[in-house]
């Protein structure tokens, strides 16, 4: 049986990872290859189907939703709808709302569980949202309330749908009435600034599809001279696309898919090449299935610990080992069609956490002679799949392969010290997971034993060691990366006082536990500590919106992160209580 284990691990990751592909499509239309069109989106070329996904997760919180028949609609399907102007797509709830005082604003009611509305619901209400915004504009930012937070958020979600609507209509025909409200009144649409669905030819660029195609009409013959507007072929496909689409033509929907596509690929250029990788890698979607294979990694290996089954415990090392292959792969893949190294923003920084954390789990089961018992599969498994679960709720943000800006646009740097600092992070959640692992073991179980205690205690020294020196090579580059970038090496700003508290706090466990002033019980402890200390450099700095290092995703952790916190702090008071109360009898004698 044991034998068999590595077998066993390969059928089930293979299952979980292509069960998407067993999925039957009943519609007439092919939406698949709808998906695979590219599009220009904020400086970066990607299919239909990346840009679908991205939209309705920013404005839905998920990339599916639910339509007025109870049916499941995928972002592509929900694209199209939207953009041929069909009425169900502005009557079906899939605007995300979750504030109470600004649901009472709108006049809506709280619908618990989903918390979506439909444009049509929000429409009458939008000057009321405008006039919402424009106070909370005049605010500064750090003295905006939830109330004004999420009403801008609102707006925005608003503007990204104009955006999308107006890349198939001319921007510079559209009057400014029809235009939705913006966090900055109404938004200069210059076709820079919208998604572009028309690929270049030669030396031409990116274009939207309503300035391509309003040439070829012979009304507008006059205009479109007097804006430089060039019909294109590629424009004329598009228009018959969707045309079809809104007239409930599926052949001429799918033939015209069909000639668009093979007019692409005898023009195609160097840009288009990564399409048909990046739309495969979405419909895979490995980090996510990987979080869940992680998930169970962890139940199997709990499992097998306490009840000693040896079985399980192989079983959860191998099923970890095997998922790890397909999660390496993946982050192979997203640094090839970013054409970054693999940490860019706090979304890749998550999938590389749990990357990395995986790694050391394996390495802790196959590394050390029977020592591994297990402790490596659960934290590796555990941290792993919090990690890409994190990401998941992060990638709502929006495109997580998009463009960095100017100041962060250096390989060099990303290579060197945004991955050794990222380690460090991974190595301080190792030590903290296995902190609560021996606290949570030792109180409620007669499981760790002596030989348990000496083994994860080892472990956390070790981590703790390989954590404090990446943290501090980490942080030592990145004053190199700020005296390159800024000119100057150290400048107290809220992002470098994180990384130096992380340092900080290493240093302190490692003199606490050289000068005897703690013993296990205390390190571990001490390193469940570490976990809060880790997270607010990680998020928390990102929450106060100052300094040079708060980029994006400022909005969406503040809570979770708190939560996490105090779920530290409350296994920290369980790891003090009296060891005469802990279940494990061996500690009395070895703490």
């Amino acid at each position: 049986m044991k034998s068999n284990f590595p077998l066993i691990s390969i059928i089930v990751v293979l299952t979980v990872l292509f069960s998407s592909f067993l999925k039957n499509d009943s519609s007439e239309y092919d939406f698949k290859m709808f998906s695979s069109l590219p599009i220009m989106d904020e400086g970066r070329v990607q299919p239909v189907d990346s840009f679908s996904r991205n939209l309705l997760t920013m404005v839905s919180g998920k990339p599916t939703i639910i339509n007025s028949d109870n049916e499941k609609i995928h972002a592509n399907e929900w694209l199209l709808d939207l953009i041929t102007g069909k009425p169900q797509s502005f009557d079906t709830p899939f605007i995300r709302i979750t504030n109470k005082d600004l649901l009472a604003s709108l006049k809506l009611e709280p619908r618990k569980g989903s918390y979506r509305y439909s444009y049509n619901e929000i429409v009458p209400e939008i000057p009321t949202l405008e006039k919402v915004v424009r106070i909370a504009q005049m605010k500064d930012e750090r003295d905006r309330d939830l109330y004004d937070r999420e009403s801008i958020k609102l707006a925005s979600k608003l503007t990204i749908l104009q955006r999308t609507l107006i890349s198939f209509e001319d921007p510079r025909l559209l009057p400014p009435d029809q235009l939705f409200p913006t966090v900055q009144g109404y938004m200069k649409l210059e076709e820079k600034s919208i998604p572009l669905v028309i690929p270049p030819k030669k030396d031409e660029q990116w274009r939207p599809m309503m300035s391509s195609l309003v040439a070829a009409h012979p009304v507008m013959q006059e205009v479109a001279k007097e804006n430089d507007l060039k019909v294109s072929p590629y424009a004329l496909r598009w228009g018959s696309i969707l045309i079809s689409y809104a007239s409930d033509n599926a052949k001429v929907f799918n033939d015209s898919l069909t000639g668009y596509l093979l007019s692409l690929e005898k023009n195609s250029s160097d840009q288009l090449k990564n399409i048909k990788i990046e739309r495969l890698f979405n419909q895979l979607n490995i980090f996510v299935k990987a979080a869940w294979l992680y998930l169970i990694v962890f139940l199997t290996s709990c499992v097998g610990w306490i009840l000693r089954k040896e079985k399980l415990i192989r079983f959860s090392a191998s099923l970890m080992t095997i998922t790890a292959i397909p999660h390496t792969l993946a982050l192979i893949i997203r640094s090839f069609l970013s054409g970054y190294p693999p940490v860019t923003n706090l979304y890749s920084s998550a999938i590389f956490i749990g990357w990395g954390a995986v790694l050391m789990g394996i390495l802790m089961e196959y590394g050390f002679k029977k020592k591994g018992q297990g402790f490596g599969s659960i934290v590796g498994g555990i941290v792993g799949s919090i990690s890409l679960l994190i990401a998941y709720f992060l990638a709502g943000d929006g495109d997580t392969l998009h463009q960095l800006q100017a100041v962060l646009d250096t390989r060099f740097w990303l290579a060197t010290h945004v991955i050794t600092i990222t380690l460090g992070y991974m190595a301080t959640f190792i030590a903290g997971a296995l902190g609560i692992f021996y606290i949570l073991s030792g109180v409620f179980s007669k499981r760790m034993n002596e030989q348990a205690t000496t083994d994860v205690d080892r472990f956390i020294y070790g981590v703790t060691c390989f954590a404090l020196l990446l943290s501090f090579v980490g942080t030592v580059l990145g004053g190199l990366w700020a005296d390159d970038s800024w000119g100057r090496f150290w400048g107290w700003d809220p992002k470098e006082n994180g990384a130096l508290l992380i340092v900080t706090w290493g240093a302190i466990m490692l003199h606490a536990r050289w000068g005897k002033i703690i013993k296990i019980r205390g390190f571990a402890v001490m390193a469940v500590f570490g976990n809060i200390v880790t997270a607010w450099s990680w998020f928390g700095v990102n929450q106060l919106s100052v300094g040079l290092h708060s980029y994006g995703f400022t909005d969406s952790a503040g809570r979770w992160l708190t939560i996490f916190c105090l779920s530290q702090i409350f296994i920290c008071i369980v790891g003090l209580i009296p060891k005469k109360y802990w279940r494990s009898e061996s500690l009395i004698q070895t703490s």
